[in-house]
């Protein structure tokens, strides 16, 4: 039995038993009927993750990979989250080309705002952080017509703070600055938000120079300019 099995069968025996199907309905109609649900809320699936991981062999890359993808394989969407979870947790030890193959695949198979999230803020951000090599990929994602590659690509800076590569981050919101789909937008407006945590200048400035900016992405954005000068004022 392969490593990644064995993680696996591990986590579907800990997951299966806590299932709720008084919770699984709403949170499938929550995420727009993406996926079916256990119905197994986050606090209690990552303690069950913990336990039924504590003690099991370590995994190789490739292993790491099965697994994700075997996990993701399976219907309900807490299998998913678990993938996820897994991903951030090998981070640290995976290599750059993980970002193209398996995360890519992951990112396109059965796609919303959370899962899509998930993998940028815990694995995508800290890979191409690691990984500079990476960054063409992002470029490549922002060219490709998929709104949820375009939204990880916008957002893959997201939690670096000042490390931010701001002129990067700006051109990539520059080229979508107009555009009106809801989580491309949003995406914007939240990495601008970010920024005005440390540079409110840079946002202020690529607010008024983008008189066409989204009402969604330019909202986020004034809220970030908001708090930040109420910070200066106090």
């Amino acid at each position: 039995m392969s490593g990644a099995t064995v993680w696996v069968d591990a986590t579907v025996e800990a997951l299966t038993p806590l299932a709720d199907p008084d919770r699984a309905t709403p949170m499938r109609a929550y995420m727009k009927d993406v996926s079916p649900f256990l119905g197994i809320t986050s606090t209690i699936r990552r303690s069950a993750q913990r336990s039924a991981w504590r003690g099991l062999p370590a995994l190789s890359p490739p292993e790491v990979a099965d697994a994700a993808r075997a996990l993701w394989a399976l219907p309900e969407r807490e299998y998913q989250y678990a993938a996820c979870d897994l991903l951030a947790r090998e981070a640290r030890r995976l290599p750059g080309d993980f970002v193209a193959d398996p995360v890519e695949s992951l990112l396109t198979d059965r796609p919303w705002w959370d899962t899509v999230d998930a993998l940028g803020t815990a694995v995508i951000t800290p890979l191409v952080a690691a990984h500079p090599d990476q960054v063409p990929t992002m470029w490549r994602w922002l060219d490709s017509g998929d709104r949820w590659l375009i939204r990880a690509a916008i957002q893959h800076q997201r939690g670096l703070k000042d490390r931010t590569d701001l002129d990067r981050l700006l051109a990539m919101c520059d080229r979508f600055a107009s555009d009106r789909e809801f989580f491309i937008a949003k995406a914007i407006g939240w990495a601008l938000r970010d920024v005005t945590r440390w540079d409110a200048t840079a946002v202020q400035g690529f607010v008024d120079a983008h008189p066409d900016l989204s009402t969604v992405a330019r909202r986020e954005a004034l809220r970030g300019l908001d708090r930040a000068a109420s910070v200066g004022a106090g």
